[in-house]
């Protein structure tokens, strides 16, 4: 991996790239890594890119080399029937070059006839040749670009081709697969605000569980959180309570807490501000991800969750029982007719207690695992193959001495 300070100075991103050579020509190329590319990013009459793709150094060492260099967007996309190249510049003869040059897709369009290498040297190339898909064949993927503004989901291949006469071509191609990045779906804990008595958690120290599209780039793209009271007599709504003064992150000027990249779990920290029980609390879960415009940012719906009051007046779990956070949780589970008739007086049960260990399907687990079952149900599949929720449902229930 090579990094280039004036690239990273200038875009404030991270590239990659592979470096090959031909006797002393070396070629080294980076890929910029974005999640999405909008289509205004490149101009598809002229082959004019707006933002960095590529950049790319020649070397030949001590010699000359007569070279040709040939730079292409190839899109591949069986959902709208497309195999076909975007767009495609090459140059019409071998040119010379006896000193390095640095060259990027800003530098590549039909109407270039130059490049200069590092000593300042201007080299004339010829007018690029140039050719373009002709959206007329593609009626179903200018649709979608019209509609969206960017390339849609398929597998794209840029290439960047260097090629010495009497040599081979030098350049691998970079090949990414574009997938919509629409989905940011919260598990647990938590649901809407009509219903908190079911959204009741155990613990003051959850761990939050989302779901979202895997970014195809390297390191992946950002998770941030945040978490508010939500207070009845203050808020009307629960955008109303999450954009107001936030539990995590503690200072107000974040916004959101850094929870970290391609991560779906996290669990509240013990040096942020108190979760206490009897308290109603508001969280969501931001994307950032990195495209051809800008960092974009995905925002999940607002989960509504409340801590469990187990000193709270009037409550009948307490009369019978076990009352400690896993012993609620099992009453919550089986129902608390079920663990009456277990924990009562005369019940298998009767004068014990929980000891805080939890083992699903054999393994060891923590209660919120479980809590987000009861919260949010099994995960499954539908008809379509799509990730989603069943609720759970208990079948029966043994006692094991």
């Amino acid at each position: 991996m090579k990094y280039y300070n004036s690239i990273l100075k200038k875009f404030l991103i991270l590239i990659f790239g592979t470096s090959l050579s031909i006797a002393e020509l070396t070629f080294d190329i980076n890929w910029v890594p974005y999640v999405s590319y909008y289509i205004s990013s490149v101009d598809v009459t002229t082959g004019k890119s707006e933002v960095p793709i590529f950049s790319a150094v020649l070397d030949p060492g001590d010699d000359e080399y007569e070279i040709s260099i040939e730079f292409s967007i190839y899109i591949n996309s069986e959902e709208l029937g497309v195999d076909d190249y975007l767009i495609r510049l090459n140059t019409p003869f071998p040119f010379t070059i006896t000193d390095k040059i640095v060259i990027s897709n800003l530098d590549l369009d039909k109407n270039t006839n130059s490049i200069t290498n590092i000593n300042g040297q201007i080299i004339d190339i010829g007018s690029m040749e140039f050719e373009a898909m002709d959206f007329g064949d593609a009626a179903d993927l200018l649709t979608s670009i019209l509609l969206s503004g960017q390339l849609p989901n398929g597998t794209y291949t840029f290439s960047m081709i260097v090629t010495p006469v009497g040599g081979e071509p030098l350049g691998e191609p970079h090949i990414i697969t574009i997938t919509n990045q629409d989905l940011l779906q919260i598990i647990s804990p938590g649901g809407s605000l009509a219903d908190t008595t079911f959204n009741e958690i155990y613990t003051s120290y959850p761990v939050f569980q989302w779901s979202s599209d895997v970014c195809n780039i390297p390191g992946g793209c950002e998770y941030f959180i945040r978490v508010a009271e939500y207070k009845s007599d203050e808020h009307s709504s629960t955008e109303q309570a999450i954009e107001g003064v936030t539990v995590l992150p503690l200072d107000q000027t974040l916004g959101f807490t850094l929870v970290g990249s391609e991560v779906s779990t996290y669990r509240y920290p013990t040096d942020s501000g108190d979760l206490l029980p009897g308290k109603t609390y508001v969280w969501q879960v931001r994307k950032d991800m990195p495209t051809t415009s800008g960092t974009e940012q995905l925002l999940s719906d607002i989960a509504v969750f409340k801590v469990k009051d187990f000193s709270a007046s009037g409550n009948t779990s307490l009369e019978v029982g076990d009352n400690s956070p896993t012993g609620m949780l099992l009453r919550s589970i089986i129902g608390d007719e079920f663990a009456d008739r277990l924990f009562g007086e005369g019940g298998e049960l009767a004068g014990m207690y929980t000891n805080g260990n939890i083992t699903l399907n054999g393994e060891r687990v923590d209660i919120s695992a479980i809590q987000s079952l009861v919260s949010s149900g099994v995960p499954a599949s539908d008809e379509n193959g799509n990730n989603t929720f069943r609720p759970m449902e208990v079948l029966s229930v043994q006692v094991e001495n």
